[in-house]
């Protein structure tokens, strides 16, 4: 298993906390950062970004965020040249960066709009995936659509749904994110009906999305460990919460093996 964490990209504009944060991810020894790809999009220190992942011993092995909100995605409004100039520009971006893992998720973007049905959306980002399906084989990177919750979206809420959305594609499939799952009170079950399909993993301590402390009580993820080792997943699990404490960073990496060891 590869342990990252989610973070912006503030520590290349000598944003504190965030230089805090990334100098505490490397310290603690994971494996990854996780970045927004639509920052990454509009960054113009590509360079100096990559100089400060080696010299930290880190690389962007996956990023969330995939699209930039000024893209339409679905309804009237779907920007499919938009859309394509953005894949063609930024796949092979992430490539030549080293990132793996692509994550779709952008909520409010897939919303169904007001007077649009869902099916109009379903094939919508029907559409998109097919595009992102080829545009990664040829750039060899996986896209993991992320389910989300009722208060971020009201399309593409659980893993069935993420699988169903990617199927019969080879280069798009689903992620997990416990705080998601949690939060629609759903159980991890699904992915027992379709292991091959989970490509990617987000996860924070409680309700609340915390950065996981060595403080938290063991089996804070639930059934999710015993899910992961009988499906025999062993690839990327990103932490992405809120921070209780600085410190946290330092001490979740500990948390998060010792609760997957457990």
């Amino acid at each position: 298993m590869r342990y990252g964490y989610c973070m912006d990209i503030g520590f290349l504009d000598g944003d504190a906390a965030s230089r805090a944060v990334f100098e505490g991810v490397a310290e603690a020894g994971f494996d990854y950062v996780e970045l927004p790809f639509y920052a990454l999009s509009a960054c113009v220190k590509i360079d100096e970004l990559k100089k400060t992942l080696r010299g930290a011993g880190l690389r962007c092995l996956a990023c969330n965020i995939f699209f930039p909100s000024e893209i339409k995605l679905v309804g009237r409004d779907m920007d499919k040249p938009a859309i394509i100039k953005y894949l063609e520009r930024m796949l092979p971006f992430a490539a030549d960066l080293g990132v793996e893992t692509l994550v779709f998720g952008n909520g409010g973007a897939r919303r169904i709009p007001d007077g649009e049905t869902r099916e109009t959306v379903w094939g919508n980002l029907r559409w998109i995936v097919e595009k992102m399906d080829g545009y990664a084989g040829a750039n060899g990177i996986r896209i993991a659509v992320e389910p989300l919750n009722a208060a971020e979206t009201n399309m593409i809420l659980s893993y069935t749904e993420a699988v169903d959305l990617t199927r019969g594609l080879t280069n798009a499939a689903a992620m997990i994110d416990t705080y998601h799952t949690l939060a629609e009170g759903r159980n991890y079950d699904d992915v027992l009906v379709y292991p091959d399909r989970l490509w990617h993993l987000h996860t924070a301590y409680s309700s609340k999305r915390f950065v996981p402390s060595p403080d938290d009580e063991a089996g804070w993820l639930g059934d999710l460990v015993k899910i992961i080792k009988s499906t025999g997943y062993d690839d990327k699990i990103s932490i992405e919460g809120n921070l209780r404490a600085q410190a946290d960073v330092k001490g979740a990496l500990t948390a998060l093996k010792k609760e997957m060891n457990g």
